[in-house]
């Protein structure tokens, strides 16, 4: 067997390892310090709640699989919902929206080398374009970065931040919790912007569904166990960081290489960017992964690895070019990670609304699952007031899209 497993189906444990990969980013390095920043301890509360709601945005997620066994993703329950315009709305935005974040993770991880190594903007977009190089490359080779090697990175993460809230606890510090909220209840509200993006990640595990074995069983065990352990890796990073960084949590481009430098000394900065890399390969490789099994499964699923191995090449071929251009941008211009999250953010917003949405309207009206549909989309749609300008990508997308379909179905017209 290799590191990474051809084209097999995963249970409940590497699903839950492939859908932790896709939620927990190289962003619960930072987020939790800088919500900090603007709220003091009480941002603690900010990401319980933003933790809370991403329970119902989870479980409508998976119910809208079991309620559409036949549809593939978010594209699909939109298609079922709405009808096909829908869909392809949902594709474009995720395959031509979300690929900029790549990049984003990959420069995290390179911000964290860099810290450690004493490096510069080459150092950290190098790392980044390793990064995204394995995710593409094993991408292509390797079905949605089902194979153990996400098991692996997953496992490695959990440890790792286990062993840094273990490490930096005992420097704590409980008066650090006092002024609770230094900067007043606004400031509480505030800091809900900075972590909105604790949400994001469902919309790519449900591109996932057909590499699941026994979706129906499997799904929900695997978004339970997501929660709990997604849930728990934030409070393992964020509480270390406000008892043991008090007021300065913020303050640092590292925070968690802050810590472990007080926990263990200099070598912790070394820990801290091993972390780094970890989540942003995993991330990467989910999020990959996702794009590739998106078009691929929406052309058919061809017989043979090699020819498996094509049709993932030809999905991947837009996303590699937005990938690199965003690679490009962070080592020609003064473009920021936080602008190319942000760019990438706008795009999963819209992909969020549409397939909670579709709930609304497959769900009986005021049923249970009706009603939790309307929570999460309504939870969701707050996002629209941060994203502000950052919509005009997906809007340029909706655009392109419906307008390709009127010519599409004039020229059908036209040939009648």
């Amino acid at each position: 067997m290799t590191i990474l497993e051809k084209d097999h189906r995963v249970g409940a444990v590497r699903g839950t390892a492939l859908f932790v990969a896709a939620i927990v980013g190289p962003g619960i390095l930072t987020l939790p310090a800088l919500a900090a920043a603007q709220a003091g301890p009480a941002s603690l509360i900010t990401l319980g709640v933003l933790l809370v709601v991403s329970a119902p945005i989870a479980f409508t997620f998976a119910a809208l699989h079991a309620a559409t066994p036949t549809a593939h993703g978010i594209a699909g329950y939109a298609s079922a919902a709405f009808g096909s315009l829908a869909g392809r709305l949902v594709t474009a935005w995720f395959r031509y929206g979300v690929p900029i974040g790549v990049p984003a993770l990959g420069l995290i991880g390179g911000e964290y080398v860099a810290e450690a190594t004493g490096g510069d903007k080459a150092t950290v977009v190098t790392v980044a374009a390793a990064i995204c190089a394995v995710a593409v490359i094993a991408s292509i080779l390797y079905r949605a970065g089902s194979g153990i090697l996400t098991l692996l990175l997953s496992i490695a993460l959990i440890l790792l931040i286990a062993t840094t809230a273990v490490l930096a606890l005992p420097h704590g510090d409980t008066a650090n919790l006092t002024p609770f909220a230094p900067n007043g209840v606004v400031a509480v509200a505030a800091s809900a912007l900075v972590l909105t993006w604790v949400l994001t990640g469902w919309e790519a595990v449900t591109n996932f569904t057909g590499v699941l074995r026994d979706p129906r069983r499997t799904l929900p065990k695997a978004t339970a166990a997501t929660l709990v352990i997604v849930a728990l890796l934030y409070a393992a990073v964020a509480a270390p960081e406000i008892l043991v960084l008090g007021p300065t949590a913020g303050g640092s481009a590292a925070p968690v290489a802050a810590l472990l430098r007080i926990a263990v000394g200099p070598i912790g900065a070394v820990v801290a960017a091993i972390i780094a890399v970890i989540i942003a390969t995993g991330n990467s490789l989910a999020y990959v992964g996702s794009l590739a099994e998106l078009d691929s499964r929406a052309a058919g699923a061809p017989e043979g690895a090699r020819a498996q191995r094509s049709a993932r090449l030809r999905a991947l071929a837009v996303p590699i070019a937005i990938i690199i251009a965003g690679l490009a941008a962070a080592a020609l211009t003064p473009i920021s990670t936080d602008e190319l999250v942000s760019l990438c953010a706008g795009s999963q917003v819209p992909v969020y609304i549409l397939g909670l949405a579709a709930g609304i309207k497959i769900f009986p009206a005021y049923s249970r699952l009706w009603w939790l549909s309307v929570f999460s989309t309504a939870a969701v749609a707050v996002l629209l007031v941060p994203a502000g300008f950052y919509l005009l990508v997906p809007a340029v997308i909706a655009v392109a899209v419906v307008g390709q379909s009127r010519i599409a179905r004039r020229a059908e017209v036209a040939d009648r």
